[in-house]
């Protein structure tokens, strides 16, 4: 085993304008970064801006519970279910020419959700989005990992992706409001349109001349993008499904579930028998990427699972309006920006692992404390100092599993190990709303079937809600202190042959 003189490889992981194979950076990457990002904030945005609105939009169109319901559902199904496909296409057809194909089609969906007419025109556009968000999101990750040389550079986006991503997610609750109130829902599709249209020609204009690497297989695997696409979507779809119907509903859950474990079985035979398979499957017994799938699952979980009880902590026990609770929430998106920057300091000193420990151990301290909100709390006293420490913690464990998930995957493989990761966030969030909100309402149900006070039987509820999210952040904990290496990674530019 050789290595490169350490001096020598300090020297190449300053360098700011060479990669790790020594080939020149793009001296365009820091802009480029912007308009990305930008794109990658509309998609969350446009995640969470719907909630506040659907009330207005179900008396608009007039629209029964189920087509509102599926208003969310049809873009949560198309973004989970063609994800690895977005991100196998980034790196079979290109990473700027999928960004583009997914900017614009989330564009022109943004401006059909504004014009649609009815519920199902409504519907059919969502899902428009979803997969257009499904080729953009991979594409922009990727984007950001293979234009910047991995170190410090790399660690350095990647967190300003991050975080601009993030507050994209935490405004979307203040704007649904705030938009809703004083223009029309219709207006919170009708944002994306400027935000679309500049990241499209940021792009455009940036990376002009620059070539946009490609890998050519020997043919389209279509089995396997039909197999995960179909099986993926049937996983979301039961995941969702939890939440109205209960785990045990044969046509709503327990039929998806299935039919979900044998599309995915059928992924796995098909991807090991093809020649180029869409998921090369021995990307997953690359630690870095199995350990980073899985911290995104579990952060992301207790991520959404603090937004959906916080909510309704905030509005059936404080007695906060939809609006007001949307802003109760601002402090930790701040947050969350404020803590990046010295958080990416630590990641390039210390490496990934002490930042993830950190966030984990600080997203179980904040859930402990909310699990003791009383019924008579006080935003400042009882929710503020959980939301702040939440806000930063969340922060603490995305920036470094995004930055060890791909940090041993080769470049030409990037597209579909970001595919993994967003997956990964979108499956965790469904999967843990799905289980705080199923376990928090049934207990909530059981106190008002035995004629508790209803502030009394949400309290009860929410709280076993909290106690569940911290169970899944002790899983996150022992993700950080298990899964990444003790030692910090090697600096960019090393060799080892």
């Amino acid at each position: 085993m050789t290595t490169d003189h350490p001096a020598a490889a300090r020297t190449k992981d300053r360098a700011p304008d060479a990669d790790a194979d020594g080939a020149a950076a793009d001296p365009r990457r820091w802009r480029l970064l912007v308009f990305v990002a930008l794109a990658q904030f509309m998609v969350l945005l446009d995640t969470t801006v719907v909630n506040l609105a659907l009330p207005a939009v179900q008396n608009d169109l007039g629209a029964g519970p189920t087509a509102i319901e599926w208003v969310l559902t049809s873009y949560i199904l198309c973004f989970g279910g063609l994800m690895l496909l977005g991100g196998r296409t980034a790196d079979r057809w290109g990473r700027r020419r999928t960004f583009l194909l997914g900017a614009l089609l989330f564009t022109a969906a943004s401006l059909l959700c504004g014009l649609a007419g009815d519920a199902g025109l409504l519907i059919a556009a969502r899902a428009l989005q979803g997969c257009g968000a499904a080729f953009l999101s991979p594409a922009a990750m990727s984007l950001v990992t293979t234009t910047f040389p991995r170190g410090r550079e790399r660690t350095t986006a990647l967190a300003v992706w991050a975080a601009l991503a993030g507050l994209g997610g935490t405004l979307g609750v203040i704007a649904g409001g705030l938009i809703t109130d004083s223009l029309s829902w219709r207006w919170i599709f009708y944002i994306n349109l400027p935000f679309g249209a500049v990241a499209v020609a940021g792009v455009l204009l940036l990376s002009r001349g620059r070539p946009d690497t490609a890998v050519r297989g020997s043919r389209p695997d279509l089995a396997g993008a039909a197999t995960v696409t179909a099986g993926l979507a049937a996983l979301v779809y039961a995941i969702v499904n939890i939440q109205d119907h209960g785990a045990a509903s044969p046509p709503y859950v327990l039929a998806p579930a299935a039919a979900a474990l044998a599309l995915l079985a059928a992924f796995v035979l098909v991807e090991r028998r093809a020649a180029d398979p869409l998921m090369p499957l021995h990307l997953f017994a690359t630690r870095s990427l199995a350990t980073a799938g899985l911290g995104r699952v579990l952060t992301s979980a207790v991520q959404a699972s603090v937004l959906f009880l916080c909510s309704y902590y905030l509005q059936r026990t404080l007695g906060y309006s939809t609006l007001k609770s949307g802003f109760a929430f601002l402090p930790l998106g701040i947050v969350a920006i404020l803590v990046t920057a010295p958080a990416t300091r630590v990641m390039h000193r210390a490496g990934p692992r002490p930042v993830y420990l950190a966030g984990a151990a600080g997203s179980l301290l904040g859930l402990l404390l909310l699990t003791q909100a009383p019924s008579d709390g006080n935003y400042l006293l009882h929710l503020l100092p959980a939301l702040l420490i939440l806000g930063a913690s969340m922060q603490c464990c995305g920036i470094p599993v995004n930055v060890h998930g791909v940090s041993d995957i080769p470049p030409h493989q990037q597209g579909i190990a970001s595919g993994v990761l967003v997956a990964a966030f979108q499956v965790g969030a469904s999967l843990g709303v799905a289980t705080v909100a199923t376990s928090a309402l049934t207990r909530t149900t059981s106190e008002l079937t035995a004629h508790t006070a209803p502030a009394l039987a949400w309290l009860d509820g929410l709280h076993l809600g909290f106690w569940i999210a911290a169970g899944i952040g002790v899983l996150n904990l022992l993700t950080a202190y298990f899964g990444l290496p003790r030692h910090r990674t090697a600096p960019a530019g090393t060799r080892t042959a």
